[in-house]
């Protein structure tokens, strides 16, 4: 995910250094499309997600020291009832073990061995989406989906790297054999 127009933006930067007075805000709006056969049986607006202390903290790193950004950023979904919080990691939350209870090779056969990538789309504002390229899973079994997440680890069982965000589905998805959930994530950076 290219922040470099986050960087470049004086508005924003300026919301930062003064988030007393000017309140800048992480939103994230997450919503599903869940296909059977190929016909759209369910779309949900699934509501704001939570940007985690980790996944602030990274950003704040990439724009204002200029550290060097991941070259990708995945959507994962995960099937433990859950309800992501501000202080969730990576090492905590990821992996199969993790407390999200991350959705592995078992649960969906595509994308294989890695999550997809958030493929956001060039933009002049202050929101980012995958709207163009939704995040899609096709799904190997028969589960349910409780929630989707934005990580910098690609493989299914990473357990390092930082988890930006997730969201527990308001809608939990019972997915069956070759149905697929497509996830669309828009992030944006606000000043109220």
């Amino acid at each position: 995910m290219d922040l470099t127009k986050f960087r470049d933006d004086a508005n924003l930067r300026y919301a930062a250094k003064h988030f007393r007075e000017s309140g800048i805000v992480f939103h994230g709006d997450v919503f599903t499309h869940h296909y059977r056969k190929g016909d759209l049986i369910h779309f949900c607006n699934q509501g704001h997600n939570t940007f985690t202390t980790e996944g602030m903290a990274r950003i704040l790193n990439i724009v204002f020291r200029a550290q060097t950004t991941e070259s990708k950023i995945y959507v994962g979904i995960f099937k433990n009832n859950v309800t992501p919080a501000v202080g969730n990691t990576a090492a905590a939350c990821l992996g199969a073990a993790g407390t999200y209870g991350e959705c592995q090779d078992a649960d969906y056969d595509s994308p294989a061995t890695n999550k997809p990538e958030y493929t956001m789309a060039s933009t002049s504002t202050a929101t980012a989406t995958n709207a163009a390229s939704p995040a899609s899973f096709t799904i190997n079994a028969g589960i349910t989906v409780y929630g989707a997440f934005l990580s910098t680890g690609a493989a299914k069982t990473a357990t390092t790297g930082t988890l930006f965000c997730g969201k527990a589905f308001t809608t939990a998805r019972a997915v069956v054999a070759d149905d697929v959930l497509a996830v669309t994530y828009v992030i944006s950076a606000t000043t109220s």
